[in-house]
């Protein structure tokens, strides 16, 4: 249908519409509705519209319509009507009992706390945590001198002080440890286990600036490879430990340990790798070493290394953990701290595993707790509220 002056286009649009007319039978005029048989060109614009008025319809599917339009039988649309609403009486309290009795059983079941029955077991309680130490930083304070800020910090001297129940509640939350942000809160400050050598080492006149950050501002060390090869292999020593030790121990019970505060000496604190119970020996701390240097060794093959920095000797009374080793301070701070009997040294490699318990040295424990009592009162309070050092 050849042509100039787009006389065909004109042509064939014409024919069409004869075509669509016929199919209709005449039953409707082209004003009774919308331009169906009309489809859409491709979109070269698009307008923003409210959600519920665009047509997502594609262009197959409005030609099916379109096509049903024409050849199907002429419908008159009728209006949606609402289907009639049923008034459904509401429930009485004793009939809803049996459901609020099971929800009562679940921790969060905050919908009871308005209900007169329920309401006492969900009574918010006040909160047990004591404040920070790291709460103590005054900018006025930085201006004295250190004798002056030395004085001026006795009045703090008891702010370290926590109830048994601040205790548990530091406690609990703290499991995780490292991985915990509330155990760097309620370390700072305080001379933890695994800082006790060190404290015990440097003077209080002119302690060492790299103890007093650790101690004061303690942060996630995690950094490096010994100290990632322990944590990834703690879990593999306390299940040998386990194994090991439920053999001879009757009901030997082992729990993660969060960090631990006592009432006694609220200056200290410490964080072992976990708390032990059976009833032939009672309470104890357990402590896991993973030495990453020694890792595919035997406890054996360490030993004859002869190594100064490793942590057991043998004696003529057997294996022993070094006395001058900072582990030796750390292990006697997690068994008074605790109020433990004792302390389980864990030393595992890959090959090889050794236990050994640790008894309370009285005498050692007491002149390490002075030391760090007199560190706190003239070295952290003063660092922790003048930034002294």
């Amino acid at each position: 249908m050849a042509g100039v002056a787009e006389t065909c286009t004109h042509v064939a649009a014409l024919l069409f519409k004869v075509e669509a007319t016929v199919r209709i039978r005449g039953t409707k005029t082209v004003t009774d509705e919308p331009a169906y048989w009309v489809l859409p060109a491709n979109t070269t614009k698009i307008q923003p519209e409210v959600g519920h008025n665009i047509d997502f319809t594609s262009s197959a599917a409005q030609k099916k319509t379109l096509d049903e339009n024409i050849n199907g039988p002429s419908v008159v649309k009728g209006r949606r009507s609402r289907p009639s609403k049923r008034k459904i009486p509401s429930a009485t309290f004793e009939e809803l009992s049996p459901v609020l009795d099971t929800l009562q059983k679940h921790n969060k079941a905050v919908c009871l706390s308005g209900l007169e029955k329920y309401y006492t077991s969900h009574t918010v309680q006040s909160s047990t945590l004591p404040l920070s130490l790291a709460c103590l930083h005054s900018t006025g304070a930085q201006s004295l001198g250190l004798t002056e800020l030395q004085l001026h910090c006795v009045k703090y001297i008891n702010t370290a002080k926590v109830t048994e129940e601040q205790a548990e509640a530091i406690e609990e939350p703290t499991r995780l440890q490292h991985k915990s942000p509330e155990w760097y809160v309620w370390r700072a400050g305080r001379i933890t286990a695994s800082m006790m050598h060190a404290v015990f080492a440097t003077t209080v006149e002119k302690p060492a600036i790299t103890v007093v950050n650790r101690v004061c501002y303690p942060v996630n060390s995690v950094c490096n490879v010994q100290t990632t090869w322990g944590l990834e292999h703690e879990q593999d020593a306390r299940h040998a430990y386990t194994q090991v030790m439920s053999a001879c121990h009757k009901n030997l019970q082992v729990r993660m340990c969060g960090f631990l505060v006592n009432t006694a000496f609220p200056e200290v604190g410490a964080s072992p790798d976990g708390l032990t119970t059976c009833e032939c020996c009672g309470k104890g701390c357990l402590e896991i070493k993973c030495p990453f240097k020694y890792r595919c060794d035997s406890i054996q093959e360490a030993l004859n290394a002869h190594d100064k920095d490793f942590c057991l000797e043998l004696t003529a009374k057997g294996l022993n953990l070094k006395k001058t080793h900072r582990f030796y301070s750390q292990v006697h701070t997690q068994v008074f701290v605790a109020n433990a009997k004792h302390c389980d040294l864990v030393v595992w490699t890959q090959k090889d595993m050794a236990i050994l318990r640790i008894l309370p040295d009285v005498h050692f424990w007491e002149s390490h707790l002075k030391k760090a009592q007199e560190f706190f009162q003239k070295v952290c309070l003063p660092e922790l509220n003048g930034l002294a050092w």
